[in-house]
């Protein structure tokens, strides 16, 4: 009895170990995350960066404000398959633009 628990058990961890992460999946979530970014109109959410591995969404660059941030991690969050969003994105208000003539 003790050793088809043993077998049971081993054949439990052989078959866990054996699944994969479909590759496929990750490259539709990057793709599904990159298009919510590009269709937002609030904000240029264009030059984010977005990897996606086992389901996990890493973003990544520069952005103006956290409200744009926080949009962005909302929009990653929200595509199906997507297990957790790192959000690495800095905040860098943009330069305004100066009035004054430059200088010669």
């Amino acid at each position: 009895m003790r050793r088809s628990g043993v077998l049971l058990a081993l054949l439990v961890l052989l078959v866990m170990g054996c699944a994969s992460v479909d590759p496929l999946e990750d490259t539709r979530i990057e793709a599904e995350v990159k298009a919510r970014l590009v269709a937002e109109k609030s904000a240029n959410l264009t030059r984010i960066g977005v990897l996606s591995a086992n389901g996990a969404v890493y973003l990544s660059g520069t952005v103006a404000s956290e409200e744009v941030r926080a949009r962005a991690t909302a929009l990653a969050t929200g595509v199906s398959g997507v297990t957790r969003v790192v959000n690495s994105l800095q905040i860098r208000p943009a330069r305004e633009e100066s009035t004054t003539p430059p200088r010669r």
